[in-house]
């Protein structure tokens, strides 16, 4: 009751618990599919054609390897059935990460993978293995930064 001592109408509203809504803004918002293709500088990655077809087939076998959500993961390289952390060449190996799908695919294709993992980290615009790791990361968010990084290195193709 007030000091009037007139009744009270509405009922007191509860006030903002965080900075972010007290400020009515969420700076960290993202929605999947918001990464586009950013444009990569010609000093970040080799522009050789050897290099760069080598960096688009090292990312398309590593998107394929984590394709489907039940085989990525976050806080380690590598993940069998089980989670239990093995090496990325390891044989009982089931689920990467996006970095350690990367290393698994140039291992298995016998492929440098320094240009690849450039790539996508000049998608992403962190580390892979911090911007992978982030807790809001979802599996869509992975899979559409292999996707910029694979456009992205297929407008640096040069033509034959």
């Amino acid at each position: 009751m007030p000091f009037d001592c007139a009744p009270v109408i509405d009922e007191p509203k509860q006030g903002a618990t965080t900075a972010v809504e007290a400020l009515g803004t969420n700076i960290v918002a993202r929605s999947a599919g918001a990464i586009r293709p950013r444009p990569i500088l010609p000093w970040y990655v080799s522009r050789r054609a050897e290099g760069v077809d080598a960096a688009v087939a090292v990312l398309v076998r590593a998107r394929k390897l984590i394709s489907d959500e039940r085989h990525w993961c976050k806080r380690a390289f590598a993940f069998t059935w089980l989670d239990i952390p093995v090496p990325v060449g390891s044989r009982y190996a089931r689920r990467f990460c996006a970095l350690g799908a990367i290393i698994r695919a140039g291992r298995d294709l016998g492929l440098p993978v320094e240009n690849a993992s450039r790539a996508l980290e000049w998608q992403t615009v962190r580390p892979v293995i911090d911007w992978n790791d982030d807790k809001v990361r979802t599996h869509a968010e992975v899979v559409a930064a292999f996707d910029a990084a694979i456009d992205a290195l297929a407008v640096m193709t040069p033509a034959a």
